[in-house]
């Protein structure tokens, strides 16, 4: 049976994992028993069974799939009386300067 019970008695169904699945779907093969007939046996629904086959079918169960991203880059910040300015650390230092005095001149009055 694939019943489990909680902890206030009442039945929940465990799920199967995949090799557990794969293992029913080749008993199932070889028991020669229709679909309908095997679930009865084995204590589960016929749906459990026909997802499976499905699922197996189509490929298996979706793996975990690292996607590599960029670390975070710190930003700087830059306050000349009202304005306030926020770069990127990794920003040509060149166009730092440049934003800098154009701040600069304008806090001037320019």
């Amino acid at each position: 049976m694939d019943r489990q019970h909680t902890a206030d008695g009442r039945r929940r169904w465990r799920q199967w994992t995949e090799s557990e699945a794969r293992e029913a779907l080749a008993e199932l093969g070889r028991s020669g028993e229709s679909v309908a007939r095997f679930a009865r046996r084995k204590g589960v629904s016929a749906q459990r069974v026909h997802h499976w086959r499905k699922r197996i079918a189509e490929g298996g169960v979706p793996a975990f799939v690292a996607v590599p991203v960029a670390p975070r880059l710190a930003q700087i910040e830059i306050v000349s009386e009202a304005v306030t300015v926020r770069v990127r650390e990794d920003l040509d230092l060149e166009h730092v300067g440049d934003l800098i005095e154009v701040v600069a001149r304008r806090g001037r009055g320019c």
